[in-house]
């Protein structure tokens, strides 16, 4: 097959179902019309699928030949966000059509790729030297879908993993394919800080817990520069805080949340910790309370990309655009649930850059002004394909250490969202 011929064909039919997608966004778990849009595309294309409750769909194109199994991912929920109509320097071709929800990270993008490539490995289906799975994945933002769409997943077994994900900052003629650590684990704290009220005109009989933040605030930046390996990256973000309403009177509590993400999971243990003891102390010595309504709890999440599947993108790259599209980029310290895929199956994740300054994208995901280079979406689907076939080829060993604990095992020490759903 001539890859490149059939994308292009399909270049409108990707454009437009992103399009659909984004003008319909839905949130964490309530992906109900995304998936009925998926199902239905399934169908035309004589897909088998399973809907997964609260965790996703899987799609089967079985090949001709008995080969390996390789999982296809894509993430296909949105954000909790209102929408700008403009990007950086235009208006945006396709805007949310549903008030304070929006596709803001790329979704719809990787929704649509996975299902353009999934067109075209159905139609050569009789190519291919094993099988596909098509893995659309519920509530990744919130990470409530991937329990039980992995565990499907490890029921029905399989060879390797293949997933990407739109970038913000990197130019939509570049693709980053390298090996080893791509993406941060996270530890997420949400903190109640429990004081006295009273009147502002009197605050020597109340106990702020706004004073008790400001204290905590400082010592919590500082933990970086007291307690870290300086060669291990970290950040620390504080990113809510709420506290209070009228300007004569002082909080009863303060509430406020942020995350700490780090590569090295020793660093995230440390940090947590530091985090902890620093409360505790703080809290204490402005005779406040405190209580955790999210406790923070450093996860062994970062995402690893295997050596011999990065080389296997790598040449799929090369065949399919060229070269030249081939970029080394930082690591991302955002987090993504597609780390517990690559814990059970050796993959890649690979960042499709869709900064393009002329049509104004290129802002940061999560921010009301992103946007995407639609003409990526074509090249995303063609490298998808072409990886898909060379891995299925690939008659080589692939040394691989799965993980050793149950997925249950694991959600449970990372403090994981695992839905109450009878087997």
């Amino acid at each position: 097959m001539n890859i490149l011929n059939e994308v292009n064909n399909l270049n409108h039919y990707i454009i437009n179902l992103r399009r659909i997608l984004h003008e319909h966004p839905e949130t964490s778990l309530e992906e109900y019309n995304t998936k009925e849009i998926i199902k239905q595309e399934l169908n035309k294309m004589n897909i088998d699928y399973e809907d997964i409750e609260q965790g996703g769909i899987i799609g089967f194109i079985k090949g001709k030949e008995k080969g390996k199994n390789l999982i296809l991912r894509a993430d296909i929920d949105a954000l909790p966000i209102n929408e700008s109509p403009q990007n950086l320097c235009d208006y945006k071709k396709s805007k949310s059509k549903i008030e304070g929800k929006s596709h803001l990270c790329g979704h719809d993008g990787h929704t649509a790729i996975l299902l353009g490539a999934a067109k075209i490995l159905s139609k050569y289906k009789y190519k291919l030297n094993g099988n596909i799975l098509l893995a659309f994945e519920q509530g990744e933002e919130k990470g409530q879908g991937i329990y039980n769409l992995l565990k499907r997943l490890l029921e029905i077994g399989a060879d390797g993993v293949w997933g990407l994900h739109l970038k913000s900052d990197i130019y939509s003629n570049k693709i980053s394919v390298e090996p080893g650590p791509r993406m941060a684990s996270a530890c997420s704290f949400d903190v109640l800080i429990e004081g006295k009220s009273g009147h502002a005109s009197r605050p020597d009989l109340a106990i702020s817990p706004l004073d008790c933040f400001y204290d905590f605030y400082g010592s919590f930046y500082d933990i970086k520069n007291r307690n870290m390996n300086p060669f291990d990256p970290i950040t620390f973000s504080i990113s809510s805080v709420q506290s209070g309403e009228a300007g004569n009177v002082i909080p009863e509590n303060l509430r406020f949340k942020g995350t700490i993400r780090y590569l090295n999971y020793n660093q995230g243990v440390r940090a947590e910790k530091e985090f902890k003891r620093d409360l505790e102390i703080t809290t204490k010595k402005n005779q406040c309370d405190y209580k955790y309504l999210r406790t923070p709890i450093a996860k062994d999440t970062t995402i690893y990309n295997h050596p011999k599947c990065s080389d296997i993108a790598s040449e799929a790259v090369k065949k399919v655009l060229g070269s030249s599209y081939l970029k080394k980029h930082p690591i991302w310290m955002a987090s993504d649930t597609y780390s517990y895929f690559l814990k059970f199956f050796p993959g890649v994740y690979a960042f499709f850059g869709i900064k393009n300054d002329e049509i104004g994208s290129g802002a940061e995901h999560h921010n009301a002004k992103f946007d995407i280079d639609e003409s990526v979406l074509r090249k995303g689907t063609a490298v998808t394909v072409q990886y898909a076939l060379d891995f299925l080829n690939y008659d080589k060993p692939i040394d691989f250490i799965k993980e050793k604990e149950s997925l249950y095992s694991l959600f449970v020490k990372n403090k994981g969202y695992i839905p109450n759903i009878k087997s």
